[in-house]
């Protein structure tokens, strides 16, 4: 039977990107839109009891919202998600938003620097764990990953290792000692189109403020070029369970 998914999302209501990211876990996971359900953060409860209809869980991203910034009441519930996914040992991935919940709720710091943030397409490497790794391993040494943040993680909790980095920013993918808890900084669930898509969406909070929004689309297109073998780690997350 195939695992039953919870995606958690964090988006305003009504934000046509809640549906588009599902599509795009379904599509990269290799399941069907029956094995999902979504729970959005903004705009629903999320006490730790919805986690047991699930087997397994998914975190995405967030055009609107900062874990530095914070703001709003939703945030800690969602860490205390966070903690009792992994209390509970749950399968659980991650990106972008999903990250670093994961990182905060541990007891990582985040920060919002420009010179760390990465809109487009990047280059990732392996560390040496990452090359260890049991869904890590299954990627090359380098290999491009679609991304989109702002906020980037600075320290990592004891309790979680480091699987890859870039050139910009250092801590990119990790692990939960060793359970199936995993989460990335970049989006794997996105293929160079459906970034694309997503920067359109969000491109006002994105783009310089001197930059006309026309100039930002043209350039948003040109930041891309596909990522196959990072869109190949959703599925194969579900393929080791």
């Amino acid at each position: 039977m195939s695992p039953r998914v919870l995606l958690l999302q964090a988006r305003v209501a009504g934000d046509y990107i809640l549906e588009h990211e599902l599509e795009c876990f379904v599509e990269r996971s290799g399941l069907s839109r029956d094995d999902f359900t979504t729970l959005n953060f903004v705009t629903d409860p999320a006490p730790t009891s919805v986690l047991r209809e699930a087997d397994v869980v998914m975190v995405g991203g967030s055009g609107d919202y900062s874990h530095v910034k914070g703001g709003h009441d939703w945030l800690e519930p969602m860490l205390e998600l966070m903690r009792a996914i992994v209390d509970m040992d749950m399968p659980m991935f991650g990106s972008c938003f999903g990250f670093q919940a994961l990182v905060k709720a541990l007891g990582g710091e985040l920060v919002t620097d420009p010179n760390m943030a990465e809109l487009g397409t990047f280059e990732v490497s392996l560390t040496e764990d990452g090359a260890n790794d049991p869904l890590f391993s299954t990627l090359p040494a380098r290999f491009d990953a679609q991304f989109g943040h702002n906020d980037s993680a600075i320290t990592l909790p004891d309790s979680l290792t480091l699987l890859a980095s870039s050139e910009r920013c250092a801590m990119q993918a990790v692990r939960y000692k060793d359970r199936p808890i995993v989460a990335t900084q970049f989006h794997p669930e996105l293929a160079d189109t459906d970034n694309i898509k997503r920067m359109l969406r969000y491109l006002a909070a994105y783009k310089d403020p001197d930059e006309s929004m026309d100039a930002a689309a043209a350039k948003a297109r040109a930041m891309h070029r596909p990522s196959p073998e990072s869109n190949s780690l959703v599925r194969s997350f579900i393929e080791l369970l």
